[in-house]
């Protein structure tokens, strides 16, 4: 199974923690830490935390992966 999350053009390239929360039904602390381990990569802007579209879809390929290991 492929995790996609594929930029069209009323795609959010940049999500917020909350937006990754919901989209993926995990906690805030869970995708904290994901961040703070450099597992999920951001953006930071100012004190604003962004995460790529692209880094959610590559984190949780590699997620999957570990899974079918």
């Amino acid at each position: 199974m492929t995790v996609a999350v594929n930029p069209g053009p009323s795609t959010v390239l940049l999500l917020t923690v909350d937006q990754v929360m919901k989209m993926t039904n995990l906690s805030k602390s869970t995708i904290q830490r994901a961040i703070a381990r450099g597992d999920l990569r951001v953006v930071r802007i100012g004190r604003a935390v962004r995460v790529p579209s692209a880094a959610l879809s590559e984190w949780l390929e590699r997620l999957e992966a570990g899974a079918d290991a």
